[in-house]
């Protein structure tokens, strides 16, 4: 039993070890090139062993965000290598750090590319149960904004989305908005801040809400278009030349796709 309760806690000391080496790195106390302390130096300094300190290390390295060299010690990775999906490095991104402009410009970017052709396809596919599920989500919306309560309306502004992704009854865009989730709450969080912006959003969403409801696809891209170019106005982007030709092309293949069905 006893050995048992040393283990655990070696793990825990191990998981201490991540935590305050994240925490570090996000708050941008060491930067991508930047050589970590030695194991012996970080094993003093939190006072745990080199044996937690290498636990920790090798889950950091696993997510990409440093690479141990032999003989040469720990180099933080540069940001584009770091596995920015994983549940637990969007958290650490939400806890530790001011997020990166770009991180934030990447989700965006992703979600406006996908999210009108997701909308279409729930649109066509939707169960009533899936209905219910996209009206909870609103009236979850609906209730955070009477309370004034930014945290509420944004915890159903996600689980709007992600009722839409499951109602495409595709297994691979139902799975990529689990991965995403923490990614694109950072997101819904950081362009939530006004009554004014959460009745403007609030609107969006009951129009691509209705849009799906009437199996409107072409009518359901548009209406996700909107809610993202909201956001993009709460975030400070400007969409590009290139962007827009991206979304034109988008929006031809959706509309066709759906004359065809």
């Amino acid at each position: 039993m006893l050995a048992k309760k040393n283990r655990i806690s070696g793990r825990d000391r191990g998981n201490q070890v991540v935590e305050q080496i994240a925490r570090d790195l996000f708050s941008g106390a060491y930067k991508p090139g930047d050589m970590l302390p030695r194991e012996t130096d970080l094993a003093e300094s939190l006072s745990v062993s080199r044996a937690s300190v290498r636990s920790g290390l090798q889950t950091l390295v696993a997510l990409g965000i440093i690479r141990r060299q032999a003989g040469h010690g720990t180099v933080v990775e540069e940001t584009h290598k770091w596995n920015m999906l994983d549940p637990l490095v969007s958290r650490w991104m939400i806890e530790y750090a001011e997020p990166n402009p770009k991180f934030y410009r990447d989700i965006y970017d992703y979600r406006r590319a996908i999210e009108p052709y997701v909308s279409s396809l729930a649109a066509s596919r939707a169960t009533a149960q899936d209905l219910a599920a996209i009206e909870h989500a609103y009236n979850g919306m609906a209730r955070g904004l009477a309370d004034d309560s930014p945290e509420q309306f944004s915890q159903a502004d996600i689980a709007f989305h992600t009722a839409i992704y499951r109602a495409t009854h595709n297994l691979i865009w139902a799975q990529s908005v689990n991965i995403l989730r923490p990614a694109i709450m950072l997101v819904i969080e950081k362009s939530n801040n006004t009554a004014e912006e959460l009745s403007e959003s609030l609107e969006n969403h009951r129009r691509l809400m209705e849009c799906i409801r009437l199996r409107q696809p072409e009518a359901a891209f548009e209406a996700a278009l909107k809610v993202m170019q909201r956001t993009a106005t709460d975030l400070g982007f400007t969409p590009s030349q290139t962007d827009e030709e991206s979304i034109a092309l988008i929006r031809a293949g959706t509309l066709r796709a759906s004359t065809d069905a």
